[in-house]
């Protein structure tokens, strides 16, 4: 039996206003792009840092075991071959290692790093197996780490000794003739409220560079990307971007082809995507604007956002970056046991609008409109599916003015504003 989610529209003091008005921003990582950037799309840029302080990363999800490297600034990891972590303190013979198995970050996703590439099925993450009777992840690989540019590389071989119960890293790292044989330990608790820790080999350090993952949607950075023929780059293979990635839950949609101030989000919101490059490089090429590419971000707390890149391009020369960007919901979040985020748009509206509901689970539903007077205009039902839902509203037999959408149940309540104005 389906449940029924109740939404209806009364008068009441608290509500929730939806702002229409494109705003203009832009963000400067440096010459060179030397900087990364971790931008909300609600609150502007958070953070930055230099891109070229660490070199390896490792995941604090408690659950995971992604280990990634900084591909962009020229850490390139290698699986040594024909050894395993009994062979750490053999000196390593790396002639002709340009050779062995190069390993890279995915840019799809935060959960494969470089270290996971011979990821097999559980419990294999690629440099090492999960322990069922410790719940450990052991390390059982050994790898090259090659920094710097030719012909000044510096090479270190690292073990993943392993991540252990308490989500805690402990790796092991040497220079090739056994020397600066280090074993270090980054601690969780550190680092719980990140995406990831960081470390820096010659600095043998975890560093703390991120900001917290609930301040931010967006990131500015250099990253390798694997790259399919495109007019920017015509060959394939993985290759260093400067572009955008998405934080973990942040879902994106992109539109192409399309006019920025018309373009409707309902026409997309089922083509929102958890691939952190979606929005990627590939909207600009040799600082030229790819034309009438817009993006729908549903950022956290579940707003949605239009957003499209602006002249002038971007260069290597400032790494300015100019954007425009449009609120088009405001998500209240969570609501209940059944809805994440509930939200109007277009709101005000010259004609029909339409409740966007992100629903945790199917159901039937059904809403109502009620005037400022308390009487009851339109009332309507439908059967939500799990995820986004686009539910029209009709508008046409109500007159200008205000009217308000509460969803509500025995726990939560939050209240919406529709106004219309033709």
């Amino acid at each position: 039996m389906k449940k029924l989610i109740t939404l209806s529209v009364v008068l009441l003091t608290s509500v929730s206003i939806y702002a229409q008005t494109a705003v203009y921003d832009s963000v400067t990582m440096g010459a060179g792009y030397a900087n990364q950037i971790w931008y909300s799309m609600a609150n502007g840029e958070v953070s930055q840092t230099p891109n070229n302080n660490w070199d390896l990363a490792f995941t604090t999800y408690f659950m995971g075991a992604s280990a990634y490297i900084n591909s962009a600034q020229g850490v390139t990891l290698y699986a040594i071959p024909n050894t395993d972590i009994s062979g750490f303190a053999t000196v390593i013979d790396t002639t002709g290692y340009s050779s062995w198995q190069s390993l890279n970050n995915s840019d799809t996703t935060w959960n494969k790093g470089a270290f996971n590439q011979n990821m097999g099925s559980f419990p294999n993450y690629g440099w090492g197996n999960y322990d069922n009777v410790t719940h450990e992840i052991i390390g059982d690989s050994l790898f090259l780490v090659r920094t710097g540019m030719n012909p000044n590389y510096s090479f270190k071989k690292l073990w993943v000794i392993k991540k252990d119960v308490s989500g805690n890293w402990i790796i092991r790292s040497a220079n090739i003739d056994n020397t600066s044989d280090v074993t270090d330990t980054i601690l969780y608790s550190s680092y719980s409220t990140k995406n990831f820790s960081y470390y820096s080999l010659n600095n043998q350090a975890d560093l703390n560079r991120e900001p917290l993952t609930t301040d931010w949607d967006i990131t500015f950075a250099r990253y390798t990307a694997d790259v399919l023929t495109t007019t920017c780059i015509p060959s394939t293979g993985y290759f260093s971007v400067t572009g955008v990635l998405s934080n973990k839950k942040i879902v994106v949609a992109q539109a192409d082809g399309a006019d920025f101030s018309t373009v409707d989000f309902a026409n997309y919101q089922s083509q929102l995507d958890s691939n952190i490059s979606t929005i990627g490089f590939d909207w600009k090429c040799s600082g030229v604007l790819t034309a009438n590419v817009v993006y729908f971000i549903k950022a956290n707390g579940g707003n949605v956002w239009k957003v499209q890149f602006t002249q002038p391009a971007p260069t290597g020369a400032t790494g300015k970056i100019f954007f425009e960007k449009e609120l088009l919901t405001t998500g209240i979040s969570p609501l209940n046991e059944t809805i994440n985020s509930i939200s109007i748009y277009p709101n005000p509206t010259a004609g029909n609008s339409s409740l966007i509901v992100d629903a945790k689970k199917s159901g039937a539903a059904s809403f109502s409109i009620y005037n400022t007077v308390g009487a009851l205009v339109n009332i309507q039902s439908t059967t939500l599916k799990q995820g986004m839902n686009i539910l029209p509203i009709n508008t046409e037999s109500l007159a200008d003015g205000i009217y308000f959408i509460k969803n509500s149940n025995e726990k939560n309540s939050a209240v919406l504003k529709l106004i219309i104005a033709r």
